[in-house]
């Protein structure tokens, strides 16, 4: 067979394995897998096998195909990572169960790379394999790369380490992955009343409750989360003749001179809590409603559209509620919907995938997916600030708040944190940079006003220069503000940039010594800024920009050198 032939042959073997309709017909398989255990091309394999388990994903008790077994065998040697990887996962679907085995070992493997561990979870999930139930609440309570999959793949599993787990676990938890906690609390009852229990013992905030979590314990119809619901949170939907008299009371303190005078970057921060679960603005957030492009001054608009989302209802944004026959309940949008499964993109932005046998039953909500009761958690001072965020024409920092300062420093990346230069990293939970001629600086997308921060630091090389901004930041005649220098046999110095004019250095008493952690506690609070190194008061100065936030950033250089930053946090105070 010549060149051209086989790559026909390739196209149209991974177009029929890519078929959506491929579990409807044995037949196919059988050809799938016949033509695998002849191809000897390991990149035709990939595809062929990639196309098989996208085709198949979610799906079980997918009867396995003819010659599978020999074939299984041949591919599972495969010099090919990816082959192995796509063959072990086919099996899983198939019902291997040494396959399933070899891919528990695989997400335990912490040497193994972190994308096949990805795989393994995703396989290990859809098949609701028990075995992995363990190492699934493990990785739920460490932070890491695997922790939000494995937090939302928990809600196939019903049992009661779930919830204790995640209620546990929650005030270390990052946006994202407490995000995906609740979606996964919710998605039965019993971890629903584990979730308002935790909100009433104080273990989870108040306003992790949004207007859309709301409604989805609504939508469970069970009698004690109903009356919860209706002395802490109130109606979930109000009647219709209300609808107007609540606008007008919400347009009596959101005048725009009003609006203008409010906090855009802590609308930022309500926005990402309460409305970024499913509008992306500005490139950051979900897929589900509509994206939203920023410069909303029309304040009719907003209120209109926010308080009264169910004047007008698209069809694509009506939720469906799937409850199974395991007593899980998925809420969504309805992406698909064949004869043989539904799948719905749920308010963490997954697609969820439930085989029409699984489904107990699937009612569609009269309601919008934008819920009521949206703006019913903010005071006036926040509707007017989100109002304002609203208006942005360009993205602005996010202001550290307590629901979101485990965003700060996740440990795995550099979310929220933007690389001005240098080749910065997140490794081990740790932050790192080696040092160049030239400074390399990262700058974080938050800021904060008061507030306390921790951090263990070690610099390695004579040459190590590292800078921390404490407070101030970039402005029209440059930097203005404070930092923190360390690194090398000097001694630690705290400098004072005035808006225009020379730095004022603030001796240190000591220098740090090298390959050493060290720990540093920086408070900023009402003018004064105290800083306390290895647990001993090293500096306190008045300063003179308190009124101004703080976006905290790190500067190193130094040929050689390097800069490690471990258990970096912040608390707003």
């Amino acid at each position: 067979m010549d060149d051209f032939a086989a790559m026909l042959l390739r196209l149209l073997l991974v177009s029929l394995a890519a078929t959506a309709c491929i579990a409807q017909d044995a037949g196919r398989l059988d050809v799938l897998v016949s033509a695998l255990g002849k191809i000897g091309d390991p990149a035709a394999q990939a595809s062929i096998l990639k196309g098989m388990r996208d085709s198949l994903q979610g799906q079980r008790g997918i009867p396995e195909p003819k010659g599978w077994a020999a074939v299984y065998a041949k591919l599972k040697e495969s010099p090919d990572e990816s082959v192995r990887a796509q063959a072990q996962a086919l099996a899983v679907i198939f019902g291997g169960g040494a396959a399933l085995g070899e891919m528990r070992a695989r997400l335990l493997d912490a040497t193994a790379p972190a994308e096949q561990r990805r795989q393994a979870l995703d396989s290990l999930v859809a098949q609701r394999d028990q075995g992995a139930l363990d190492a699934l609440l493990k990785l739920s309570d460490r932070a890491g790369p695997l922790q939000e999959p494995a937090i939302r793949g928990l809600a196939g599993f019903d049992d009661p380490r779930v919830a204790t787990t995640l209620v546990d676990a929650f005030a270390m938890l990052a946006t994202a992955e407490r995000r995906a906690a609740i979606q996964t609390l919710l998605a039965r009852t019993a971890g629903a009343k584990a979730f308002v229990a935790a909100v009433d013992a104080g273990k989870i905030a108040r306003a992790e409750l949004t207007a859309p979590l709301a409604r989805q314990i609504a939508g469970l119809k069970d009698a004690e989360l109903s009356a919860w619901l209706a002395k802490n949170w109130g109606a979930v939907s109000a009647p219709n003749e209300d609808k107007q008299k609540l606008i007008a009371k919400f347009k009596e303190f959101t005048s725009t001179q009003a609006i203008l005078r409010a906090d855009a970057n802590h609308g930022r921060a309500l926005f990402a809590q309460a409305c970024a679960v499913c509008h992306t603005m500005f490139g950051a957030g979900g897929r589900i409603g509509p994206e939203l492009t920023g410069g909303y001054e029309d304040v009719d608009y907003l209120l209109n559209n926010i308080l009264d989302p169910n004047a007008l209802i698209g069809k694509d944004y009506q939720q469906t509620f799937v409850k199974t026959k395991d007593g899980r309940t998925v809420a969504g949008i309805v992406t698909l919907d064949s004869d043989s499964a539904i799948s719905l993109k749920t308010l963490t932005g997954d697609v969820i995938t439930v085989q029409k046998p699984d489904v107990a039953s699937a009612e569609v909500s009269p309601l919008s997916m934008m819920p009521e009761g949206l703006l019913a958690t903010m005071d006036e001072e926040s509707v007017r600030d989100l109002f304002l965020y609203l208006r942005q024409k360009q993205q602005v920092p996010m202001l550290v708040t307590a629901v979101n300062a485990n965003d700060f420093f996740s440990g795995t990346d550099l979310r929220n944190w933007r690389m001005a230069s240098g080749e910065w990293r997140a490794e081990g939970g740790e932050l790192v940079v080696r040092g160049a001629a030239a400074a390399a600086a990262l700058t974080s997308e938050m800021v904060a006003g008061n507030y306390r921060l921790t951090a263990h630091v070690m610099t390695r090389g004579e040459s190590a220069a590292a800078e921390f901004v404490l407070a101030g930041g970039p402005g029209e005649a440059g930097f203005s503000g404070i930092t923190l220098s360390i690194g090398g046999p000097s001694r630690v110095n705290l400098w004072s940039y005035p808006p225009a004019g020379k730095p004022v250095r603030i001796a240190g008493t000591r220098a740090l010594a090298g390959n050493a952690w060290h720990a540093i506690e920086v408070t900023r609070r009402q003018g004064r800024l105290l800083v306390s190194i290895d647990g001993k008061p090293e500096f306190e100065t008045v300063d003179k920009r308190a009124q101004e936030r703080a976006s905290p950033s790190i500067s190193f250089h130094g040929e050689g050198a390097e800069l490690r930053v471990k258990g970096l946090k912040i608390e707003a105070l």
